[in-house]
C-alpha cells in the first residue's frame, strides 16, 4: 500500500489551490461596474439582511444599497415597478413573482449563467412552484409550511387533554375548539385571520386545500367551489360557527403578523395555525412566554397548512449591460452560493430562524436536522415535521396566474366582511366564484 506523505510543503500547495478557487469564484461574483445595485425587501430580521449585504460589499467590493419596505408590500412593490423606480433585486412570493413576470417587470433566474446548477439543487416541487411559462422566476429566500397547527401543550394539558386527543382534521379541530370553549377554556383558538396580505385570505386557501378542495383549477384557473357543499362551504360554515359563538376575539381581524405572533406567544391560546419555522420562535424564552411548551399537530390523514415561500427576484428595468451583469452576480451570491462555494445566506437563515431552503444541499445536511430538532420540545418529532412539510399543498390555481394579487387583496376584504356582516355562506362563495370569472375575463384566461 502506498502512503501519501503529507509535508508542510504539500499542505501549502493545497491551501494555495483552495485560495485560487476562492479567488476565481470571487472574480466571477464581484461587480463589474461602480454602479449601485438597489435591493429592497419586507420587514423581517433586517439585522441579518444588513449583515449579509455588508459581507458582500466588503468581501467583493460591492455596491449594493439595501432598504426595507414597510406596509402592504405587494401593492407597494407593484406601484414602484410601474413607476420605474430604481429596483434591481426584491423579495417576492410566488404569486407576486408571476404577476411581475406577466407585467414585464421581471428578469427570470433561468437567465443566470449557473441556472442549471441552481435548478438541479432545488427540490422538484419547489422548482415547479417557482417556474412560470418555462422560466424559473427567482432564487431561494425561504420555504416553510404556513398553517401548521401549533399547540400550547401546557394549556391543553390543563384542559385534561394529551397527544392522544389531538384532532386529525379541520372538522375535528373545530369541534374540539367548541368543546373546549363550552368546558370553560376562554380562548381556545387563534385563527389565521390577521389583517395582512398573507393573513385571512391565505388562511382560507390552506383550509380549503386541507379539506381536499381547490379555490380554482390549477391549470385553467376557473373557479371550483360549490355553494352548498364541499371544502369551501365547510370552511366558511365552520368560520361562522366559531365567530358567532364569540370564541375568536374580533381584534384578530385588525392584527398585523407581529401582533398575531405576540398573541400566541402570550400563552392565551391552545391552538393556532402558524408557520413551521415559528416553532423555534415560540420555544425560545427570549421571544415567548410559553417556551418549551409548544408542539404541533402531525400529519395523520389530512395535511395542515400549505407551502409558503419567497424568492429573490431580479427586475427588468432600464440599466446598462454592466449593471445588469452586476445584478446577476449579486443575486447569485446572495440567493445561492457565495464566493467560497457555500449557500451561506440560505444556511444562515436556517441556523438563525429555522427558515427552510429550496436547496437540497442545505436541507439534507446535518446542520438542518440539528437546528430543527433544537426547536422542538420533542426532538423525535423531527421526522413528523418533515412529513408534514412534504405533504403541504400549493395553491397553484390562484397563485400562478396574473390576477393573483388582485384576487388576494379582494379576498381579504371579502372574508372580513363575511364575518363582520354575517353574510350567508352560499352568497360569500358565489361572490368568490364570480370574482374569479371576472378576473379570468379581464386577463383573457
Amino acid at each position: 500500500m502506498t502512503r501519501l506523505l503529507v509535508t508542510p510543503a504539500f499542505v501549502g500547495v493545497l491551501m494555495a489551490a483552495s485560495a485560487v478557487t476562492v479567488d476565481a469564484a470571487a472574480a466571477e461574483l464581484s461587480p463589474t461596474t461602480s454602479e449601485t445595485v438597489y435591493f429592497r425587501g419586507w420587514q423581517y430580521r433586517t439585522d441579518v439582511v444588513q449583515e449579509n449585504i455588508q459581507r458582500y460589499n466588503e468581501a467583493l467590493n460591492g455596491n449594493v444599497d439595501y432598504a426595507t419596505v414597510t406596509g402592504d408590500y405587494p401593492t407597494l412593490m407593484e406601484t414602484m415597478l410601474i413607476a420605474g423606480e430604481s429596483l434591481d433585486i426584491i423579495y417576492a412570493n410566488p404569486s407576486s413573482a408571476v404577476r411581475y413576470y406577466e407585467g414585464g417587470w421581471l428578469l427570470p433566474a433561468s437567465e443566470l449563467p449557473n441556472a442549471e446548477e441552481i435548478e438541479a439543487d432545488m427540490f422538484p416541487n419547489i422548482r415547479e412552484a417557482w417556474t412560470h411559462k418555462g422560466n424559473l422566476l427567482g432564487l431561494s429566500y425561504f420555504v416553510t409550511t404556513r398553517g401548521v397547527i401549533h399547540v400550547n401543550t401546557e394549556k391543553y394539558a390543563a384542559a385534561g387533554k394529551s397527544e392522544a386527543d389531538y384532532p386529525e382534521s379541520w372538522d375535528q379541530l373545530v369541534d374540539q375548539v367548541l368543546a373546549l370553549s363550552e368546558a370553560g377554556v376562554e380562548t381556545p383558538f387563534l385563527p389565521h385571520w390577521f389583517n395582512e396580505f398573507h393573513g385571512i385570505s391565505w388562511g382560507f386557501l390552506f383550509e380549503v386545500m386541507n379539506r381536499g378542495g381547490q379555490v380554482a383549477d390549477p391549470e385553467t384557473h376557473r373557479p371550483t367551489l360549490a355553494t352548498t357543499e364541499g371544502a369551501g362551504f365547510e370552511t366558511l360554515s365552520d368560520w361562522k360557527r366559531l365567530w358567532n359563538a364569540k370564541i375568536v376575539p374580533e381584534e384578530v381581524l385588525t392584527m398585523n403578523e407581529a401582533a398575531y405572533l405576540k398573541a400566541f406567544s402570550s400563552g392565551r391560546y391552545v391552538f393556532s395555525p402558524q408557520q413551521a419555522y415559528d416553532l423555534a420562535t415560540f420555544n425560545d424564552p427570549e421571544h415567548s412566554q410559553i417556551a418549551g411548551k409548544v408542539s404541533f399537530l402531525p400529519l395523520d390523514g389530512q395535511s395542515w397548512g400549505m407551502i409558503d415561500s419567497a424568492m429573490y427576484v431580479m427586475t427588468k428595468r432600464k440599466r446598462s449591460e454592466g449593471l445588469t451583469e452586476d445584478v446577476k452576480r449579486m443575486i447569485s451570491w446572495y440567493g445561492y452560493k457565495d464566493h467560497e462555494g457555500a449557500v451561506a445566506v440560505g444556511s444562515r437563515w436556517l441556523r438563525e430562524a429555522m427558515l427552510f431552503s429550496a436547496y437540497k444541499s442545505v436541507m439534507n445536511g446535518p446542520e438542518a436536522e440539528e437546528k430543527i430538532k433544537s426547536a422542538l420540545i420533542n426532538p423525535e418529532n423531527y421526522r413528523k415535521l418533515l412529513d408534514l412539510y412534504a405533504a403541504s399543498p400549493y395553491p397553484k390555481g390562484v397563485w400562478n396566474v396574473a390576477w393573483s394579487e388582485e384576487f388576494n387583496s379582494w379576498l381579504r376584504d371579502h372574508l372580513q366582511n363575511f364575518l363582520l356582516k354575517d353574510l350567508p355562506v352560499a352568497d360569500a362563495i358565489d361572490a368568490i366564484n364570480a370574482r374569479i370569472v371576472s378576473l379570468n375575463r379581464k386577463y383573457g384566461i
